[in-house]
């Protein structure tokens, strides 16, 4: 099963692109900008993309999902409904935000096309999705809009991707679930109380030395592994790159 990463980069990064993964060909997991376009500088045909899940609200995971919606309708009007998951309100969040990108002409055109349906996640929530059953746990990231990590699981393959998030419960819960994690790591210091320090990320990864981990969400990645050195045991996620996901991690 392939996991490509599209854009692996914090917000304000500036040395990579958003949030943005596609896992097997299937699924879009976050939708950061431009990643209409990186899904085509990576080889993926944006028609066979049945689903796209939502970690949260921020800019850096969503503001890419109205391009990606109307070129999906434009490019390939015959393929199949889309769904799109995300944490309570999303559905709101999305209507505003593809109204507020592209007018309602356009809106009303892509809603014919793509016959979206949504799906709200909830904390504790399963749902199958695209081939894939989808868990969500609540993560740690900011106190004013809900956050969920995802576990997905198919054909022997459990992976997770932890979204924004500091440790917690939720961000314990989804390691335990999968054989493979891609992890957020954007604090350089510790005592973020949005986001998993370097320090957590080490802890968390020898905990769990059965287990593959990817670090991603990287603010200003080069400065983070200068001055405080590697991961041990962990994979730095890299823009535009595919690797394999095998049963067992």
């Amino acid at each position: 099963m392939e996991l490509t990463f599209l854009g692996t980069g914090a917000a304000f990064a500036g040395d990579a692109f958003n949030a943005g993964y596609i896992l097997d060909r299937r699924v879009l997991i976050d939708a950061g900008a431009p990643v209409h376009v990186l899904i085509h500088q990576t080889g993926h045909n944006i028609a066979d993309i049945e689903a796209a899940v939502i970690t949260h609200q921020h800019a850096d995971h969503t503001f890419g999902l109205p391009y990606v919606m109307a070129t999906r309708a434009i490019e390939a009007p015959d393929a199949p409904p889309f769904v799109i998951a995300g944490p309570p309100g999303f559905e709101w969040y999305l209507n505003n935000l593809f109204q507020m990108a592209w007018g309602d002409h356009l809106k009303d055109l892509v809603w014919d096309r793509l016959k979206p349906r949504f799906i709200d996640f909830h904390p504790g929530a399963e749902e199958e999705l695209a081939g894939f059953m989808v868990h969500a746990e609540e993560m740690q990231h900011v106190p004013d809009i809900p956050c969920l990590g995802y576990n997905f699981r198919r054909d022997g393959v459990s992976f997770a991707f932890s979204g924004d998030t500091t440790e917690c419960p939720g961000l314990h819960a989804l390691v335990e679930l999968s054989d493979s994690i891609l992890m957020e790591m954007t604090a350089t210091r510790d005592g973020d109380p949005s986001h998993l320090s370097i320090s957590q990320a080490r802890a968390i990864v020898a905990a769990n030395p059965d287990k593959r981990f990817f670090l991603t969400h990287l603010n200003r990645r080069n400065l983070n592994y200068v001055e405080h050195g590697e991961v041990a045991g962990a994979e730095r996620a890299e823009d535009l790159t595919t690797v394999e996901l095998r049963p067992g991690n």
